[in-house]
């Protein structure tokens, strides 16, 4: 594996609108990158700056035209302006309620052309509380994308795909084509900083947005699970240890957070049986008419609970992915036997001709009621 590297670090200042990169930024236990998602214009359904669900604002998941407008961050003067195709604009002075209240006495005419519902409560910027109101998950105000996954995703696609696109604060590079998945309970150190990785990110339709031209030219979410058996991509985290952090900056895996699988649940997560994790082979052996193989949790936190007749989903970077029956579901781990008179599917063939103990693969699942059900 070659050196993993911080390859970028972005802010986004005003949530659903694009953001601009930083050449070093300083992180804190509890908070995300200075000022990202400080605000967020409301669509009538929220009125302060306390958690509300996504869709509780205007965001490009729903909101076509958000990344056509520009944003400027002039942090010498505490100063963010957003304009319009149309010649709108509107400026916050950072910590200055009359300002704030200036532009919120322009934010209808301004975000009228992505669409406002007009039978709800007039919009309004809202800014953040002490807590952190605009993050997708109030516990994981970072996000971390791998750049070799996009990759991944580029080539399966066959078009070019911008990281800019996935909204991340900090992008990877070094690291191979979907291993952050197995980096799930484990603590990185970035600079002089460390955090700990909590749980993937399910990508919405935001993701289908060119950040340049801002129209919607791909289905990025569909795309993921057509091609790859999941839609996940990229990794919530926190910041455990302060620090400063800068593009360049060596990333290093430094074993386990300590931090209980069972903490990273959340009721507005998808369930941890669809999380893509990372497992290793621990036994195979390739007999006559059949391939029997073992495999176990390759991160800190274990595979989930599942039981005999029960299915995973194995998703290979590359040829796809497929469906297996678990045979033997004890001692945490999950056993496979896969006969010869199966499926020609040549998913499956591949896991005929077997593995090598210790290789690693992306699964998911438990899926279905198995055999006692």
């Amino acid at each position: 594996m070659s050196e993993i590297q911080l390859s970028g670090i972005y802010r986004f200042p005003v949530k659903g609108f694009s953001g601009h990169s930083l050449f070093q930024a300083v992180l804190k236990p509890g908070h995300g990158i200075l000022h990202d998602r400080r605000f967020a214009i409301t669509n009538g359904t929220a009125s302060n700056g306390e958690w509300m669900p996504a869709r509780s604002y205007f965001i490009n998941a729903v909101n076509d035209g958000m990344q056509k407008f520009n944003i400027e961050f002039m942090a010498d003067e505490n100063l963010i302006t957003l304009g319009g195709n149309k010649g709108q604009e509107f400026s916050i002075v950072l910590d200055d309620p009359e300002s704030l209240e200036a532009a919120n006495a322009k934010i209808l005419s301004f975000i009228e052309p992505v669409g406002v519902k007009h039978d709800l409560p007039l919009p309004k910027i809202v800014e953040r509380s002490e807590q952190g109101g605009h993050w997708d998950f109030t516990d994981t105000p970072i996000s971390i994308i791998n750049l070799n996954s996009v990759k991944s995703i580029e080539q399966r696609l066959g078009t070019k795909i911008d990281v800019r696109r996935f909204r991340a604060n900090l992008v990877i590079s070094g690291l191979p084509a979907w291993e952050e998945f197995g980096l799930l309970g484990m603590k990185l150190k970035i600079g002089t900083s460390e955090l700990e990785i909590i749980r993937p990110a399910l990508r919405c339709p935001a993701t289908s947005v060119d950040p340049d031209t801002g129209e919607r030219d791909l289905t990025v979410p569909a795309d993921l699970q057509e091609h790859f058996g999941h839609a996940f991509c990229a990794m919530y985290a926190r910041v455990s240890k302060a620090g400063t952090i800068k593009p360049g900056d060596a990333v290093s895996i430094d074993g386990p957070s300590g931090m209980n699988h069972e903490d990273a649940f959340n009721e507005r997560a998808p369930d941890y049986a669809l999380w893509p994790r990372m497992a290793r082979i621990t036994k195979c052996e390739v007999g006559e008419g059949e391939t029997r193989f073992t495999l176990e949790s390759a991160s800190p936190w274990p595979l989930q609970e599942a039981k005999s007749g029960q299915r995973i989903r194995f998703h290979l970077d590359g040829p796809g992915w497929t469906f297996e029956e678990i045979s033997d579901a004890s001692s945490g781990q999950y056993g496979f036997s896969v006969e010869d008179s199966q499926t020609d599917d040549p998913l499956t063939g591949l896991l005929r001709r077997g593995f090598q103990p210790g290789q690693k693969l992306v699964i998911s699942g438990p899926y279905g009621k198995g055999n006692d059900a």
